[in-house]
C-alpha cells in the first residue's frame, strides 16, 4: 500500500475519509481478521466464553460461580458468542468492532490533517487493530475497549468542530456516553473521558470566548450521555441484585491486591514480559509514531492547542496505565492505538521532517501488521503446540461422562471450554487463585470433597511458583487420582473411582 506524499497539504475541508481509500483498506481488514477466526481461542478468550455460558445471577461472585476481574459490558459481548455452539463466534464479532475502529479512525485523521491525515489514521488504525505481534488477532477487552475509546474520540473531535448546536448536542451526548462504556469493557480505557476533559479543559485554559463556549455545550451534552451508560449500569446492577460494592472489590479493588502477588510471586517474569513489550512497541509501529508525534507537536503541527495538549496527555495517560498493569502482556499496547491514531493524522500530512518521520513510523505499522499476520499463519499451520488447549479440551469431550466436572493447573480455563466442562474450583486464572487461595487451603479441600472435580489437566507444575513446597497438592493428586493420558507433554489425571472410557490420543 502506497501512501500519499507527505508534502501534500491538508485539506482541512473534507467532511469524510476517501471512501476509495477506506473500502480497499476495510476488506483487507476483513480478510487479515477472517484468517484468524479459525485459529484455537487463547487462554483469555476462552475463560471469558466459559464464564459468559456459565453467567446467572446469584451465585457467589458477579457473574454467578466463577471469579473474574472483568467488567459486564466485556462479559456481555461474550454472552452474546455464547449464544452459539461455535466458539469461534467471538472473532467474527471482533470484525465489525475492528471496521468501526478503522472507519472512526479515518474520520479524526481527516478532521485533523485532511485526506492525507485520513489515510495515514486510517492505514495505522488497521494495522494495530490487525496485528498478531500485538495480540490484536484475539479478540479480548483491549481490542473490544479500544474501539469504544476511538468511536468517542471521534464523536467528540466531531463535536468540537459542528457548525450547529444542535449537531454538537447529539455528537457530544454520543460521545460521552461511549467514553463511559469503555471502562465497562477495560477498567483503565479511560482515554475517551480524557479526550473529553482535556479539550474542555485546555480550551477553558488557553483559547478564546468562542472556544470556551463551544467547550461548554460539549461537556455538557457529554455529561448526559455519560449519565445514560451510567445508568445502564445501575439497572443492571438492581436487576442481578448486586451490590455495588460487591462489583467495585471484584473489578476495582481486586486490581491492587493482584498486583501485590505478580509482583511478589514472580517479579523477574514482569520485568521479562515489560522489556518484551517495549521491543513489541518499537517494532510493530507504536513507538515510533508516539516518538514522531512528540517531535512534531514540538515543532508547532498545525493544531488548536486544546486539540495538541490533549493528544499528548492520551499518550502520557496510556504510558502510566501500561506501567500499572504489572503483568505486560502483549494486549496492553492497544491501550496507545486510539493516541497513535490521533498522532498519524496530525503529523503526518505536516511538510518537513516531523512529517517524513511520521510517515515513516505509519509504514512500520503497516509493515508489522503485514509480517506478523504472514508469520502467524506460517505458525498455526507448522508449529503443534499453538492448538495444544484446544486437542486436550476435545479429548476430554471426548472422554468425558455426562455430569464430570475438570480443574486445570493452574489457570488455562480455555481447556475447559473446549472441553464443555464445569469446574467446581471457582478461580479458573492463576492470579486469582493465588490471591484469594494462597495456601491453596479451598483447592484442597475441593479435591478432598465429594464434589471432587473427575478430571484434573496439569498445564503447570503443582509447585510453580513455590504455592506447594510441602507436597500437600501433590500428594492428594496421588492418592485420589490416577494419570489417564499424556497429551502433548501434558499430563491428563482422572479421579481413581471414576471408570472412563478413554479416546485416543490426539497426535501433536
Amino acid at each position: 500500500m502506497t501512501l500519499v506524499s507527505v508534502r501534500e497539504e491538508p485539506d482541512r475541508g473534507v467532511p469524510s475519509p476517501p471512501t476509495r481509500f477506506l473500502l480497499p483498506l476495510c476488506v483487507a481488514v476483513v480478510l487479515a481478521r477472517a484468517s484468524y477466526v479459525p485459529r484455537p481461542l487463547r487462554n483469555d478468550e476462552g475463560g471469558y466464553l466459559f464464564l459468559a455460558r456459565h453467567w446467572h445471577a446469584g451465585g457467589e461472585f458477579l457473574y454467578g460461580d466463577y471469579f473474574v476481574d472483568r467488567p459486564p459490558l466485556l462479559m456481555l459481548i461474550f454472552r452474546a458468542a455464547s449464544l452459539t455452539d461455535w466458539d469461534q463466534a467471538i472473532r467474527v464479532i471482533a470484525i465489525p468492532f475492528v471496521l468501526v475502529f478503522v472507519l472512526a479512525g479515518g474520520r479524526v485523521g481527516t478532521l485533523l490533517g485532511g485526506r492525507t491525515g485520513g489515510r495515514c489514521a486510517a492505514v495505522v488504525a488497521a494495522g494495530v487493530m490487525c496485528c498478531p505481534g500485538l495480540a490484536a488477532d484475539q479478540a479480548d477487552g483491549e481490542l473490544f475497549g479500544a474501539t469504544f475509546v476511538m468511536a468517542s474520540v471521534a464523536l467528540a473531535l466531531s463535536a468540537w468542530r459542528a457548525e450547529t448546536p444542535a449537531r454538537r448536542l447529539w455528537l457530544g451526548a454520543a460521545a460521552g456516553a461511549l467514553a463511559a462504556a469503555a471502562p465497562l469493557v477495560k477498567q483503565n480505557l479511560l482515554e475517551g473521558a480524557l479526550f473529553l476533559a482535556g479539550l474542555v479543559v485546555f480550551a477553558f485554559l488557553h483559547e478564546r470566548d468562542t472556544a470556551a463556549r463551544r467547550a461548554a455545550a460539549v461537556a455538557s451534552a457529554a455529561v448526559l450521555g455519560v449519565l445514560v451508560t451510567g445508568g445502564g449500569l445501575a439497572l443492571w446492577l438492581v436487576s442481578a441484585r448486586v451490590d455495588p460494592a460487591v462489583a467495585w472489590r471484584e473489578l476495582v479493588g481486586f486490581r491492587g491486591a493482584a498486583l501485590g502477588t505478580i509482583w511478589s510471586s514472580s517479579p523477574d517474569a514482569s520485568i521479562d514480559r515489560a522489556a518484551l513489550i517495549l521491543a513489541l512497541g518499537v517494532l510493530t509501529g507504536l513507538v515510533p509514531v508516539m516518538v514522531a508525534w512528540f517531535l512534531g507537536a514540538r515543532r508547532g503541527v498545525p493544531l488548536a492547542p486544546a486539540e495538541r495538549r490533549t493528544i499528548s496527555l492520551l499518550f502520557f495517560f496510556g504510558i502510566a496505565a501500561i506501567a500499572a498493569g504489572g503483568s505486560y502482556w502483549p494486549p496492553y499496547l492497544l491501550q496507545l492505538a486510539p493516541a497513535c491514531v490521533l498522532a498519524a493524522g496530525a503529523v503526518a500530512p505536516s511538510a518537513g521532517r516531523a512529517g517524513s518521520w511520521m510517515t515513516a513510523a505509519v509504514r512500520t505499522v503497516l509493515t508489522a501488521a503485514a509480517v506478523t499476520t504472514a508469520a502467524a499463519v506460517v505458525v498455526h499451520a507448522a508449529v503443534p503446540w499453538v492448538w495444544n488447549s484446544q486437542r486436550i479440551g476435545e479429548w476430554l469431550a471426548a472422554s468425558k461422562a455426562d455430569g464430570d466436572t475438570g480443574l486445570v493447573v493452574y489457570g488455562f480455563p480455555s481447556v475447559l471450554e473446549s472441553a464443555d466442562m464445569a469446574s467446581p474450583y471457582p478461580y479458573l486464572w492463576s492470579v486469582p487463585m493465588r490471591t484469594f487461595d494462597p495456601r491453596q487451603d479451598r483447592l484442597r479441600s475441593t479435591l478432598a470433597g465429594p464434589g471432587a472435580p473427575a478430571w484434573i489437566v496439569e498445564m503447570n507444575a503443582v509447585n510453580s511458583w513455590g504455592i506447594d513446597e510441602e507436597s500437600r497438592l501433590r500428594d492428594l493428586l496421588h492418592e485420589r487420582y490416577r494419570v489417564a493420558a499424556e497429551i502433548c507433554g501434558y499430563r491428563v489425571w482422572l479421579r481413581q473411582d471414576a471408570g472412563r472410557q478413554l479416546a485416543a490420543v490426539p497426535p501433536c
